[in-house]
């Protein structure tokens, strides 16, 4: 089988290659990539090392869509894959279980320290509002800037 599989887009050209088990070792391949960046993620989220964090996600968005071609690839002509090396399936499907755990987590922290930053804004606001509210604050009178005293001094000349 050398021509290519199908693809779920006909103006896009298939990530799989027509060879069965190439074309698993290629998902296998893209799986293992997006959990080796979840991993890496997961060790900026770890070290609050935000910049880094967002400096994978570009790499990750082109990691992602290759992913998701593959498996779309992979699902619209999951038929002609029953017949393939069993251990290449279960492998793939290992993987693709030990992804969705990192990501969770990952999104779980996300959500975490978007809450925890929630949180500290609402409290400065109100400590912020409290203290408006409690202490007056009065600022020097401070003496008008060159110009100013030039239009102040012609007005009185």
């Amino acid at each position: 089988m050398n021509k290519h599989l199908n693809t779920t887009h006909n103006d896009v050209a298939p990530i799989l290659s027509g060879d069965r088990s190439v074309a698993l070792n290629r998902l296998i391949k893209l799986t293992q990539n997006l959990s080796n960046l979840a991993d890496r993620e997961a060790q900026a989220l770890a070290q609050n090392d935000m910049l880094g964090f967002a400096i994978l996600q570009d790499e990750k968005t082109l990691i992602t869509e290759q992913y998701v071609s593959a498996c779309e690839e992979f699902r619209s002509n999951i038929n002609l894959y029953r017949g393939v090396d069993k251990s290449l399936l279960d492998r793939l499907d290992r993987l693709q279980k030990d992804l969705g755990e990192k990501t969770k987590a990952n999104n779980d922290t996300v959500s975490n320290i978007y809450d925890r930053a929630q949180n500290r804004t609402q409290s400065s606001l109100l400590a912020a509002q409290e203290i408006g509210q409690n202490k007056h604050v009065q600022f020097e009178q401070r003496e008008p800037e060159v110009g100013q005293r030039i239009k102040k001094q012609a007005k009185g000349a």
